[in-house]
């Protein structure tokens, strides 16, 4: 839904990745890691057949391996036919020792990384209860909450970048310092470099129809729709549209973006061909010239263009034959018609332009295009302005920047609810959604008033992009420990044994899962362009913010207020799913 060509690109190409990648990860990967526990977890590796230190085929000293390996051993006909099958138990003994097993067992076979959650972390969420109530996860809770709502109240205050955004470091030979030098300590820019706008007349706007495809503009530009009543032959028009050069080079300008008082750059005025069509209608010697005109006579007026364009034998000719080029541009003349006519200027605004300055002489123009048009002819009020030349730093750049904002703003509108909706689908809890849900918008606020907070940064290009990815990041972590929490066996009622049991067993994955993201972040700071160098730090900032607060907040929100007794509970994806199966 993003208006902004690279930002869509960059979606789709992030939804056939996160496509493809679940995919393999519910087909590819089960299947390899099938094969390899149930062939070669107890050697040494896929390429031997024995593991070092095995003294044979049946080697007392071969590692152990799961009951479940032992038993899908028996069930698999392949394995059996396999040089180095081991001799496996029969079923009976297997179930026989299940039996038996205690929980003593059962936490003798965890992990280091498991055991240290289901002996320690879980200790420290559920807490030791005095005087009836376990301060530990409350404190966490009132952290949390204290340090985002101060971080939310810092994200609510970020604004457009005041300056122009930088995409060079201050020590890069391109970076700050350089164009510092070469734009400002001059008392004027190269011509270059300031910003131009032109008046139109003439055109409505530009039609595409249903076959125009805005990710390949070139393909298919659309008809432009011209304003069947603009004639620049009439009196009236050439008086309103001279009115409209004079009242350019006079208009003052009070935006910060202007360098001087006026409008346009100081000791030029505007582009305006009338102007000196008419001025050489006057003073040109032409066999048909009036002195005293004030505005070119309609039966003359093809004839001047013509003259004026193409006659290099005129006395003023060579002085304009240098301009004419450009005057080529001012006027449209189709098959002897005229359909458009524009002025040009030079502002005294210096491009590129931050997003304020920007927006302060973008209103200052249309104020004045406005009142044009108030006092326009029949014809002449189809009048609009646009930038030329260096539209990628002026108002495109500016729409572009605003167009970002309102992505960030649609993305959270969109991402949060949809965020709910999937984690209800996946814990089947609304009270674990609604946990997980505040988890995720903290983090976000976490990470976009640490931007302002520690690194005094604006709500640039950088930011609002990562404002939304933000949400994706920090999903993960919540939704794998809510599930969890939720898919604790039946015997585990309270919400202290299903925490201990979340984080036992999915506390491993959550800090895995951080640790590979924050390497691919790290990765970044080795980076030159200052926009993935900041890419790197929210990236940061999202893993270290999204583990801590899974982990400190939603999970000792779960060990206060987590849902018992299946309270909360709607009908989960599974269990529609095996309705909508059995009634197939």
């Amino acid at each position: 839904i993003t208006p902004v060509m690279p930002i869509y690109a960059f979606a789709s190409f992030a939804s056939v990745v996160l496509v493809v990648n679940y995919l393999l990860i519910c087909t590819l990967l089960p299947s390899i890691m099938l094969i390899y526990h149930l062939h070669f977890s107890d050697t040494g590796g896929a390429c031997c057949y024995c593991s070092k230190n095995a003294s044979g085929r049946f080697g007392a000293t071969e590692p152990e391996v799961h009951d479940d390996v032992k038993e899908m051993r028996l069930k698999d006909r392949c394995y059996s036919c396999m040089p180095y099958a081991k001799a496996e138990v029969s079923m009976d003994i297997l179930e026989a020792a299940r039996s038996k097993e205690t929980g003593a067992d059962t936490i003798s076979k965890l992990t280091t990384t498991e055991r240290f959650f289901h002996n320690h972390f879980a200790r420290v969420i559920c807490g030791t209860e005095y005087r009836g109530v376990s301060w530990a996860p409350i404190a966490c809770i009132l952290f949390v909450l204290a340090y985002s709502a101060w971080m939310a109240s810092e994200a609510f205050q970020l604004t457009p970048p005041t300056a122009q955004e930088e995409w060079f470091p201050s020590r890069h030979m391109l970076g700050g310092d350089f164009y510092t030098r070469f734009m400002q300590n001059w008392k004027g820019a190269a011509d270059s470099e300031y910003l131009r706008v032109a008046f139109v007349f003439g055109i409505h706007t530009v039609e595409r129809g249903d076959d125009y495809v805005w990710l390949f503009p070139k393909l298919n530009r659309g008809e432009v729709v011209y304003d069947t009543s603009f004639d620049i032959k009439k009196p009236d028009s050439q008086l309103f549209f001279l009115k409209a050069c004079d009242q350019i080079d006079n208009t003052e300008c009070t935006a910060s973006a202007c360098l001087d008082t006026t409008l346009v750059r100081k000791h030029q005025k505007s582009v305006c061909v009338i102007r000196d069509m008419l001025e050489m209608y006057k003073t040109g010697g032409l066999s048909y010239s009036d002195a005293s005109a004030t505005t070119i006579p309609e039966d003359k007026f093809d004839q001047l263009y013509d003259d004026f364009f193409t006659n290099p034998s005129l006395p003023d000719a060579s002085a304009m034959q240098t301009r004419r080029d450009t005057f080529l541009e001012m006027i449209g003349r189709y098959e002897n018609e005229y359909k458009w006519a524009m002025i040009q200027f030079k502002t005294s605004a210096v491009v590129p332009l931050f997003n304020k300055e920007a927006h302060s002489l973008y209103d200052a123009i249309e104020a004045l295009v406005d009142q044009l048009v108030g006092e326009a002819p029949a014809g002449m009020q189809s009048m609009f302005q646009t930038d030329i030349e260096m539209s990628n730093l002026g108002w495109t750049w500016m729409d572009l920047e605003d167009a970002l904002i309102r992505n960030l703003i649609t993305g959270f509108s969109i991402c949060f609810p949809v965020a709910f909706v999937v984690l209800v689908l996946a814990t089947g809890n609304v009270f674990i959604a609604l946990f997980a849900t505040s988890t995720i918008a903290f983090i976000v606020a976490g990470v976009l008033g640490a931007a302002k907070v520690y690194y005094g940064w604006h709500l640039g290009i950088a930011e609002s992009i990562a404002g939304v990815i933000v949400i994706g990041f920090s999903v993960d972590y919540t939704v794998h420990l809510g599930h969890m929490y939720k898919e604790a066996p039946e015997h585990m009622q309270t919400r202290e044994e299903r925490v201990k049991f979340a984080l036992t067993y999915m506390g491993g994955t959550v800090l895995g899962g951080g640790f590979t993201t924050l390497g691919a972040g790290l990765i970044l700071f080795l980076c030159t362009l200052t926009f993935f160098t900041k890419m790197a730090v929210l990236l940061v900032w999202t893993i270290l913010l999204s583990a801590l607060f899974s982990l400190f907040y939603f999970m000792p929100m779960c060990a206060v207020l987590g849902p018992e007794n299946g309270f909360g509970d709607i009908v989960s994806l599974s269990a529609i799913w095996s309705r909508f199966a059995g009634t197939v």
